[in-house]
């Protein structure tokens, strides 16, 4: 059987995993947080924390996710490494799903960056929208 991401538009229907990364430093604490109350003051289904952003991405792929996250940077030591993410972008993508650059570097249609250190995947381009958008405008 195919893989296929789920349908899910909307936040409110939506199951999102998001992990915490590496950094333990107040800001970083702060930053995930924020996002994680935004999203939950949205009306979010569910939001799960796993720790292995190659299975977040999996669960995505299949249908049993529908969006997972996670910032870090190479200045800071933090986020997922290429071969955390790089088989999952794949396969997201070939399941219908979207990845995007969440480094704030450039338009937020952009797909994500194997070689930065930040994952953002969803079901669909409507959810990542919503999300990204709590994601931007969150301090």
């Amino acid at each position: 059987r195919k893989l296929r991401v789920s349908a899910t538009t909307d936040i409110t229907q939506a199951v999102v995993a998001m992990d915490p990364g590496y950094g333990r430093d107040a800001l970083s604490v702060h930053r995930y947080q924020s996002v994680q109350r935004q999203i939950l003051e949205r009306g979010v289904r569910h939001v799960r924390v796993l720790g292995c952003c190659g299975v977040c991405l999996a669960y995505v792929a299949c249908g049993r996710f529908d969006a997972c996250f996670e910032e870090g940077s190479w200045e800071d030591g933090t986020g997922p490494k290429i071969w955390d993410l790089c088989a999952g972008k794949l396969i997201i993508e070939e399941a219908g799903g979207v990845t995007r650059d969440i480094t704030g570097r450039s338009s937020k249609d952009r797909p994500m960056d194997v070689l930065q250190r930040s994952v953002f995947a969803a079901a669909t381009p409507q959810l990542a929208d919503q999300l990204l958008d709590i994601m931007y405008n969150t301090k």
